[in-house]
């Protein structure tokens, strides 16, 4: 069932103070929270530190200016300040070239060219990356050569380093910039904390007491299916979210992007997020955090879902588009309406709402959440077991219910056989299982796992099997299609009666003949082969008994 709002209601009016006005949100005057980070594109531009704006890359007050906005994060208390920044917005979104909408447009949707990882492409882009890492300036990078003294094997390693590779789609000066990003943002959300944190991944026990009951209650959590893209989907639920300290919100925030980059599937596919803000707009320094980590971490966030039910929200997601660049800003969409007209339009984008843990009484489903987070905790403990949760989107699933037939790696590699069908059927015996190998490799080139699903519903997960169990699995959907051609032929090799019907046995009696009616019995096929006696008719008793 799909989840009930909080607030369902399109008039209703923002929240207002005693005296009936808007309350006015600001960022507050001492911005150090933002720490500034880089754009990593053009990390290299030499430019005086003086100088340098003090909003992090992302955000921009050029258009807050034009809408009358001076200070940092204000938020339209009026009507007219509302439309006046809404347009202001309208025509920055006009001016954006035809190939800025479009390749926004394809990331929000999910077009994207994925690169073929070969040895030398990946031993290419790691040196150019290295390189590019050299050309920044001592000062801009300061954090990121402490923690290569303190863990050069963690920060200097192949998998850290690849994973910023790909998450910038093998943009290497993007890359450096990010991991630059990474541990600049890190020195600040973990400013209490022993240096060493700084050269190894932050565990869950490493968080405040604070911070670990924020990640525990659920309000991010990983959707158990990807997009119609393959992209894994995030769910925030910004208007069930308690915690004691901003401080505390950014470390639980930290850990659960730095589990999320681990992923080598988001990795590859990126992700998108959806936050459900209900009818109570998210603080303005959480939302700009939120941005911050989209260029600190190995995470390509694609897209991003803002989904409320009440006016008051167009207050707020002005506030945030005003002070984002145009990259950020024309990535983000709006969904407003009933909770019917937003899951809709999510369903639009190929975003599966039926996964989505808000409850229809507005609570969370946090039984799957727990489960990926004492995954985590394994990973971390190194006693991780083989056990999986989350699915790629070429995996191929053991199974027949709907969820398993119809997931986009089962359907792929279906087809793969269908294509080598008519050369499966001209091989002998030890061709045959060369194929299906070949396919079976086909899968894991493309980062795809043979799943079989272990334990029952409630405490069983995935488990990969192994390479001469997929091979089997391969022949066997070779054998489905054997025994459907052949049913198909046997079908078309029995004509419709002409006259007459034996109704003591619900079977035609005259004419080349003959099938029963839908109330034959599979049991009688012997039986009925004998009566009827036509051509063909034993391999249709031999179908039917198995």
């Amino acid at each position: 069932m799909a989840p009930r709002w909080p607030f369902d209601s399109k008039t209703e009016q923002p929240p207002s103070t005693l005296d009936g006005t808007i309350p006015q949100t600001r960022v507050p005057d001492d911005i150090q929270w933002l720490h500034v980070l880089e754009d990593p594109s053009s990390i290299h531009e030499d430019e005086d530190e003086d100088d340098k704006d003090d909003l992090p890359q992302g955000f921009s007050l050029e258009l807050a200016k034009q809408a009358g906005f001076q200070n940092h994060g204000v938020v339209p208390e009026t009507e007219e300040d509302l439309k006046k920044a809404e347009e202001v917005l309208s025509k920055e979104l006009a001016n954006l070239s035809m190939n800025e909408h479009e390749e926004a447009m394809f990331d929000v949707v999910g077009f994207r060219h994925a690169e073929e990882e070969t040895d030398a492409f990946l031993t290419t882009q790691l040196a150019e990356l290295d390189r590019q890492l050299q050309r920044i300036s001592f000062s801009r990078k300061r954090d990121y050569d402490a923690a290569c003294k303190l863990n050069p094997d963690y920060v200097q390693g192949r998998k850290f380093r690849l994973a910023f590779l790909r998450s910038n789609r093998f943009d290497p000066q993007k890359a450096a910039g990010t991991i630059v990003n990474h541990f600049h943002l890190k020195k600040r959300v973990f400013a209490d904390y022993p240096n060493e944190l700084q050269g190894r991944e932050v565990k869950f026990t490493d968080l405040s007491p604070d911070a670990r009951e924020i990640v525990e209650a659920g309000y991010l959590q990983v959707s158990p299916s990807n997009d119609a893209a393959g992209r894994a989907v995030l769910f925030y639920a910004t208007f069930l979210k308690r915690y004691k300290t901003v401080e505390s919100l950014k470390q639980a925030i930290w850990y659960f992007m730095s589990c999320r980059s681990r992923n080598e599937n988001v990795q590859r596919s990126g992700e998108v997020i959806v936050v459900y803000s209900g009818g109570v707009p998210d603080k303005l320094e959480t939302a700009f955090f939120m941005t911050q980590v989209k260029t600190a971490f190995a995470s390509d966030i694609q897209a991003l879902h803002l989904c409320g039910t009440t006016t008051s929200m167009r207050f707020f997601l002005a506030a945030k588009k005003l002070y984002m660049d145009n990259f950020t800003r024309i990535r983000m969409q709006e969904h407003r309406g009933t909770c019917d007209e937003i899951n809709f339009a999510l369903q639009t984008f190929g975003i599966n709402t039926d996964d989505s843990p808000l409850k229809p009484d507005n609570t969370l489903d946090t039984a799957l959440h727990k489960k990926w987070l004492e995954a985590q905790k394994q990973y971390e403990e190194n006693t991780s077991g083989d056990t999986i949760l989350f699915l790629h989107r070429f995996d191929v699933l053991f199974g027949k219910n709907k969820r398993c037939t119809h997931h986009p790696g089962t359907m792929r590699c279906q087809l793969l056989v269908e294509i080598h069908w008519e050369e499966y059927e001209r091989q002998n015996r030890l061709e045959r299982g060369q194929t299906a190998a070949n396919i079976v490799g086909i899968v894991h080139e493309s980062h795809g796992r043979f799943l079989k699903w272990d334990g029952d519903n409630t405490t069983g997960g995935w488990k990969e099997v192994d390479d001469d169990t997929a091979r089997k699995k391969v022949t066997h959907y070779f054998r489905g299609i054997r025994e459907r051609k052949q049913k198909g032929q046997n079908q078309t090799n029995i004509s419709a009666p002409k006259r007459g019907i034996d109704s003591e046995n619900q079977t035609y009696t005259s004419g080349s003949i003959t099938r029963a009616s839908s109330s034959t019995k599979v049991s009688d096929a012997s039986l009925f082969a004998k009566r009827i006696r036509a051509p063909g008719l034993d391999n249709i008793s031999e179908s039917l008994e198995t």
